[in-house]
């Protein structure tokens, strides 16, 4: 903490009134000695001040001067000649900050110990903002003058200056100069308050730029950054700066809250704005772009509960109207199928989100065993790694549940990494005896189409220091066709070292066949759609029959998924399928119960 910068200031009037005694009986006690004589005590404490480093000014009860330092004197660039015998109030005048009221009773101060701020007028130009401290100089010292009063200034004028200017970044975007998030969820929560109160009623709007994305990765940051403060313009132009509140909540999207406005009024607004923005032409490098903006609306009224719920009913709308195509404008209906159909994707998302914090996944694996009567009856030894999710009151949330939601929400990702580290972590424990056990993790198209996942894997591996034979990876042919050049080289990079690969969900793609010439993998598995009517369809059966013949001719093994029971078992051993998975051989288990039979 600095010299002057106390909360309190007791500690700056302390060390102030000690420094003043100090000098003042050093000074008297060195006079005495020399001899000196005509000092009065006022020629000391006068002596004192000088020392002091910021201004001092000393007045009596009648507001005239008596005296100021050099440091002071600067500050009012006047000399102390022409100041004394003056009314101070003929050369500044203070200001409370707090109440805008001038300060007189300097009494008051003194007894207070504190701190003032102030704005300090010099003159008819000259305004500091200072913090002033007064004492009552006769508590010190005995003097000739009753009631005089030592002023301290300590001159904050850029501090305040650079507080204003931190203050003003904190509530605005730095971009665009609009808002920011932070800032408009307080003002809205004004307005909320001010709905409840005398039942005013307002709109909000939750703007977002359509394929503000593809501009961004086509041309750049730099030309997204150009477009979202010329749409900011726009927005800016057509909306009533005096009572109207715009923010900027997101890279491309924006709040508009129109204050006590109907609905037709606000709405009317809007379609003005949309087509300021249909009209505009967003040019970058000699390429023209259309842009468009989509939004939800939503009343803010005396039903209204908090800034969050507002905003979260404006962005399911807005992200409703975008998925209809765009361009368009939709209003909040807790009522609409797409509203209660997103507003339980955001739920599950927020739950997927809550999970992944408390870690409330666990692993659990299925049996792939063999179908061939003679390995049948021997123990398990491949197995399908399957996550299950847990909800706060350890009921388990199957995967049809949370999966769809953490594909929608681009968190896929996050999950097949999670399910990858825990499945190392846990194989750390296996002992390489025969015959190895080999679990298959499935992996989403998102991760596949991540370069960097390929690194992650490999480092997963290296740092558990497990066998890579006993992983054996997962991927549907629809993800696998749908970057052939990344799949085979994830393929390619991870046979090499011994992993296995299986070609999920197979006979249900267009080009099924066509692909698995590129596709080095060693196992097939068919998709369940065909097993489970296999008894009853002869369409399934001979599928499932093609499908067995090609992956034989190409020397893959084949696994059938959803084996519920005997009757289907026989019927695949019949026409020579390899593998079976299902309720009918067994269900799935928890992976760590399942490894202690490998340990």
């Amino acid at each position: 903490m600095g010299f002057f910068t106390s909360d309190t200031g007791l500690p700056l009037v302390f060390l102030l009134v000690c420094l003043i005694v100090m000098l003042f009986f050093l000074l008297r006690r060195k006079h005495s000695r020399s001899g000196t004589a005509g000092k009065t005590p006022m020629d000391y404490k006068q002596e004192a001040f000088k020392v002091i480093p910021y201004p001092i000014v000393i007045i009596n009860s009648n507001n005239i001067f008596l005296y100021v330092n050099p440091a002071a004197e600067k500050m009012f660039n006047i000399r102390l000649r022409r100041l004394m015998g003056r009314d101070y109030k003929s050369v500044f005048s203070l200001i409370d900050s707090d109440t805008d009221l001038p300060i007189s009773n300097f009494l008051r101060l003194a007894e207070s110990l504190r701190w003032k701020e102030c704005e300090l007028k010099v003159g008819d130009k000259k305004i500091l903002t200072v913090e002033l401290n007064v004492i009552l100089l006769d508590s010190c010292y005995q003097s000739e003058h009753n009631d005089s009063y030592v002023l301290s200034f300590k001159d904050i004028t850029q501090r305040k200056a650079l507080e204003s200017q931190v203050e003003i970044l904190e509530k605005r975007d730095t971009l665009t100069y609009l808002y920011n998030r932070k800032a408009f969820e307080s003002l809205l929560k004004t307005v909320i308050h001010d709905s409840r109160k005398h039942g005013s009623s307002h709109i909000f709007f939750h703007l977002s730029i359509d394929q503000f994305n593809k501009i961004n990765q086509t041309v750049g940051y730099t030309a997204g950054d150009a477009l979202i403060r010329r749409v900011a313009e726009l927005l800016q132009q057509n909306v009533d700066k005096s009572i109207d509140l715009l923010s900027r909540l997101n890279t491309d999207e924006f709040g508009l809250l129109f204050r006590e406005r109907s609905i037709s009024s606000a709405v009317n607004t809007m379609k003005h704005i949309r087509k300021a923005v249909n009209d505009f032409q967003f040019t970058w490098n000699g390429t023209t772009y259309p842009v468009t903006i989509s939004g939800g609306f939503v009343l803010v009224n005396r039903a209204s509960k908090t800034p969050a719920q507002v905003l979260s009913y404006g962005d399911l709308t807005c992200r409703i109207a975008r998925d209809k195509g765009g361009n368009r404008i939709l209003a909040y209906n807790k009522k609409d199928k797409d509203v209660r159909r997103a507003e339980n994707d955001t739920k599950g998302m927020w739950n997927l989100r809550e999970a992944f914090r408390d870690n409330r996944f666990r692993l659990f694996a299925q049996p792939i065993h063999a179908l061939e009567p003679s390995k049948y009856k021997l123990p398990y030894s491949h197995y399908e790694i399957l996550i299950r999710m847990y909800d706060e009151d350890g009921n388990i949330i199957p995967p049809d549940e949370f999966i769809p939601v953490a594909e929608n929400n681009g968190m896929m990702p996050e999950l097949d990494r999670w399910v990858v580290k825990d499945v190392m972590r846990q194989l750390k424990s296996v002992k390489p005896k025969s015959p190895l056990p080999m679990f298959a993790i499935n992996l989403s198209g998102i991760s596949l189409d991540d370069e960097s996942f390929l690194d992650f894997v490999l480092k997963e591996i290296d740092a558990a220091k497990i066998d890579p034979r006993m992983l054996c990876f997962e991927i549907t042919e629809q993800v696998a066709v749908s970057n052939i050049q990344l799949a085979e080289k994830f393929i390619e990079t991870l046979r090499a070292r011994g992993s296995a690969f299986s070609l999920d969900d197979f006979g249900t793609g267009v080009s099924s066949y066509g692909y698995l010439r590129s596709l080095n993998v060693d196992y097939l598995k068919i998709d369940g759609i065909f097993i489970k009517d296999i008894l009853s369809d002869d369409v399934s059966r001979a599928m499932v029959q093609s499908i067995v013949q090609v992956g034989h001719t190409m020397g893959l093994k084949v696994i059938a998924e959803y084996v519920e029971n005997d009757q289907i078992i026989t019927l695949l051993r019949i026409m020579s399928v390899d593998y079976g998975q299902g309720y009918g051989i067994n269900r799935p288990e928890p992976l760590s119960d399942l490894i202690q039979s490998h340990t």
